[in-house]
């Protein structure tokens, strides 16, 4: 089963579409590469082995927990308990303020 972490999608994305960006011409062709360019590793990347590290390190009972929330997700059976979420918005309100 194929768990989505958008918070890794996201990362990468920041870290890897602004280096993708700079390297377009302005016609969106690929810049020429030439045989002496060299490749550097942005500070960015540390960013996402710590976060990579940090997922691995995650307990394997929330991991059970999150593969079965997305299981029913994905099947159509996740129900939604109006209270509990009320009651959640209302507590993370109150910290807010």
């Amino acid at each position: 089963m194929k768990v989505n972490r958008p918070e890794i999608i996201n990362m990468i994305n920041k870290i890897y579409k602004p280096e993708q960006l700079r390297s377009r011409d302005k016609t969106g062709e690929t810049a020429n590469v030439s045989p002496g360019d060299r490749l550097e590793i942005s500070s960015g990347i540390e960013a996402l082995k710590k976060e990579i590290a940090r997922l691995e390190e995650t307990d394997p009972s929330r991991l059970q927990k999150i593969a079965e929330l997305a299981h029913q997700v994905g099947a159509g059976e996740y129900k939604v308990d109006s209270r509990e979420l009320a009651t959640a918005i209302l507590r993370a309100a109150k910290k807010r303020s």
